[in-house]
């Protein structure tokens, strides 16, 4: 790294604690997404599945996976670090531990009841954007990691 390169501890706590503000309010906004994701999506897989909450904690856990690792990419590159991560590692240890979280959070707290017993998180005619939002978290998620691996 070159002198006019570095950093200092200040600058770094004021990035970080700047990616943690934003992480709070990401954490908040996509939350409420994700009640409207698990209403939606248990609607339609209790039809065709016994146990219609596993497909739609994994569903849920992909898509955060994708997020995360988003913000990993962003954090990596605005701050030069040249850490080479394994990417599949990441998103395997990344992936299970919020299934954990998701489970936790929507069957063992109960949020899942309370979020089924509410009507207005249904899409009804706009339920296509559920996948809509897979699709560009996975893309994000892509070329957030292709521009700090090439940049």
């Amino acid at each position: 790294m070159e002198d006019n390169q570095q950093y200092t501890k200040k600058e770094i706590f004021k990035t970080v604690g700047l990616l943690t503000e934003f992480w709070v309010i990401k954490f908040v906004i996509t939350m409420k997404i994700f009640n409207y994701i698990y209403y939606n999506l248990y609607k339609s897989s209790i039809k065709k599945n016994a146990v219609a909450e596993i497909p739609v904690i994994t569903y849920i856990s992909f898509c955060q996976t994708n997020n995360f690792l988003t913000l990993i990419n962003i954090f990596y590159y605005y701050t030069d670090l040249n850490t080479n991560y394994y990417l599949p590692k990441y998103y395997l240890i990344i992936q299970i531990v919020l299934y954990i979280v998701n489970y936790w959070y929507f069957q063992k707290m109960e949020k899942g009841i309370s979020i089924l017993q509410n009507e207005n998180y249904s899409l009804k005619k706009h339920k296509f954007l559920i996948d809509v939002y897979l699709f560009s978290s996975v893309l994000v998620m892509g070329l957030s990691y292709y521009i700090y691996k090439e940049y």
